[in-house]
């Protein structure tokens, strides 16, 4: 049984590809017909074969990618070997030549946005996703891809799943229409213009009357031309949109460091540079340093806040297993038996947390307490990161924490409270709007008002009763 064509158009075709120009090219000779019979060997084992891993094995035990890939490259080489020959090797010829790559250079960058955008026009979600259920269908027997849940769920098969999730697509494109739109990204993000300009200048130059190649080459080296033409310009507005976008996300200070002093790094190595373009080697081990600086601190940092929002949250859903509504309710409520989970979560949960804090204690040298001074925490409280409310975090840390005892329950006097707090919806934090409008303000900003909602629609409003936070007023449990 052969692979999935699926799975294999689109590996095989670039090779297919690779050989039709060959032919288009009428290119002829032992490397390719050495080529012709690679490309059939990857055929020839693509219809062999039923499992993927077993093709790349034999295909990379035979070496069929990097052979296809050496005879094509000879077949090139020697074709633009033969044509140098036709041409002589004259100075205007060569200078011509030079000139020549260069505006075929534009002409790529060109293809690349065009082809891009003509892609992305081209793009059918629909299409996408029966093509996707198409092969999850071929593939049933083999991969079982549709989970016994899913098959009581749906049971007219993927049929109804395709029709299901066409239906759902209609859905999204009339909330948001953009959905699956990404030409405004791609005009924003593929700044051509910064490229083909210092190109253009350099053409310009090369056309100047009475240049010869040597002259051509001295000058644009004198003048910086050939650093300019290295795109500096727009590698510098990525570094400034990247600085940018961690800002808005708010995902650590040492992000927003790192990409800061990427930044700042090219700007001093540019201001060196004779003709203000930096030298890209230099460049390059400046950024390595910087994230091998920040690498570290970053990992410790996410370590950290994952542990202690864990923490918070086995608290949090423990003293709420306690409330009467408990069973009908997220996450309980998805159980085959939600009254034996709610048990279950009440009864598991103490020694788990209790592991989970010796463990966050052993590696960082942090308690509980600790957690509330740290600056990771003060970070997503002041970033409205945070999602749970002041009064919830202050109810778990000066109630809950002490009861939470493995073999012990919730004390019962603490249970209405607890329900109180639920029943009231004081338990989100009421300000982390903030956050999202705050990212949306700056893809608006990079890509056209109103750009973030046509493409992943309006968020949902916080629903919250709580308070905003307030360090003022924060009891940390000490």
């Amino acid at each position: 049984m052969p692979i999935d064509p699926m799975m294999t158009d689109a590996l095989l075709g670039t090779f297919r590809n690779m050989l039709q120009e060959c032919r288009d090219k009428n290119l002829s000779g032992e490397h390719f017909d050495n080529m012709s019979k690679h490309v059939a060997r990857l055929e020839e084992l693509a219809q062999t074969n039923d499992d993927m891993n077993a093709f790349n094995g034999t295909v990379m035990q035979e070496d069929l990618y990097i052979k296809i890939s050496d005879c094509y490259s000879r077949l090139l080489s020697n074709q633009a070997m033969t044509n140098q020959e036709e041409k002589g090797y004259d100075d205007s010829t060569l200078l011509k030549q030079s000139v020549d790559a260069l505006r075929d250079a534009i002409k790529r960058l060109i293809e690349s946005k065009e082809n891009a955008l003509q892609e992305n026009k081209n793009y059918d979600p629909k299409e996408a996703y029966r093509k996707a259920m198409e092969f999850a269908e071929r593939n049933e027997s083999k991969n079982g891809m549709l989970s016994k849940e899913d098959a009581k769920k749906y049971g007219g098969g993927y049929q109804q799943m395709t029709a299901e999730g066409e239906k759902n697509i209609d859905e999204t494109l009339k909330k948001t229409p953009n959905a699956f739109d990404s030409s405004a990204e791609i005009e924003v993000l593929m700044k051509n213009e910064l490229l083909i300009k210092p190109i253009e200048a350099l053409i310009a130059l090369g056309e100047e009357p009475g240049m010869t190649l040597p002259r051509f080459l001295r000058l644009q080296i004198e003048k910086g031309m050939d650093k300019a033409m290295e795109g500096s310009v727009a590698v510098r507005e990525g570094l400034v949109f990247s600085y940018n976008s961690y800002k808005a996300m708010a995902a650590s200070p040492h992000h927003n460091e790192r990409e800061r002093q990427f930044l700042e790094s090219f700007d001093s190595i540019a201001a060196k540079s004779a003709f203000g373009v930096p030298n890209s080697e230099e460049l390059k081990y400046e950024r390595m340093r910087i994230e091998y600086h920040y690498e570290p601190l970053i990992i410790e940092w996410d370590e950290i806040k994952n542990r202690w929002e864990s923490l918070i949250y086995d608290l949090y859903l423990w003293s709420l297993s306690y409330c009467p509504i408990a069973p009908k309710i997220f996450p309980w409520n998805l159980s085959h038996n939600p009254k034996e989970a709610v048990i279950d979560t009440q009864k598991t949960t103490p020694g788990i947390f209790k592991q989970k804090e010796r463990l966050f204690n052993k590696y960082f040298g942090l308690t509980f307490h600790d957690v509330f001074k740290h600056p990771t925490f003060k970070w997503e409280v002041d970033n409205y990161l945070m999602g749970d409310s002041q009064e919830i975090v202050e109810f778990l840390i000066e109630k809950v924490y002490s009861t939470c005892i493995p073999l012990q329950d919730m004390p019962l006097e603490l249970i209405p409270m607890r329900a109180e707090l639920y029943k009231e919806q004081r338990e989100r934090n009421p300000e982390t709007d903030k956050y999202i409008q705050r990212y949306i303000q700056f893809y608006d900003e990079t890509f056209g008002e109103g750009r973030y909602a046509s493409k992943y629609g309006n968020p949902e409003k916080i629903t919250s009763n709580a308070k905003p936070w307030d360090w003022s007023s924060f009891k940390n449990g000490n």
